[in-house]
């Protein structure tokens, strides 16, 4: 009497712990292949960002040196409008020392010789004591 119901409950039961494992061989397969999905995408993040810190670095090197490059031609042009600067003072500074000494030399002359220089006495005196300095 309880022979084919018993072998029923069995086969069904036996059905049932099958289909369970088949199900839970299926989930651990899909778990796997989450698993190898995620390092795979793990992988491409972490190169991918090694790119982008690379191409960052270069980056940085890049904006260094054109900034390095522009400051060293700006200090060029500095020293060059400096040096122009220093350069028309000195002309400028001689130019004053000539025109003194030609007229201390002019006044020296005029009380060595007693009387006073004529203009183009004077000016030919100072423009000859010029040109020596």
């Amino acid at each position: 009497m309880y022979g084919p119901q018993l072998l029923q409950l069995w086969r069904s039961e036996k059905k049932r712990i099958s289909d369970g494992l088949e199900a839970a061989k299926k989930a651990n397969d899909s778990l796997e292949e989450a698993k190898l999905n995620y390092e795979a995408e793990l992988d491409k993040a972490k190169s991918e960002s090694a790119d982008i810190v690379e191409k960052a670095n270069q980056r940085a090197s890049q904006i260094i040196s054109e900034a390095k490059t522009k400051a060293e031609a700006e200090a060029e042009k500095i020293i060059a409008s400096a040096n122009k600067n220093l350069e028309a003072e000195i002309n400028k500074t001689k130019e004053a020392l000539r025109k003194d000494v030609s007229e201390i030399i002019v006044s020296t002359t005029e009380k060595i010789l007693g009387d006073e220089i004529s203009q183009e006495k004077h000016e030919k005196i100072i423009s000859e004591a010029a040109q020596k300095i």
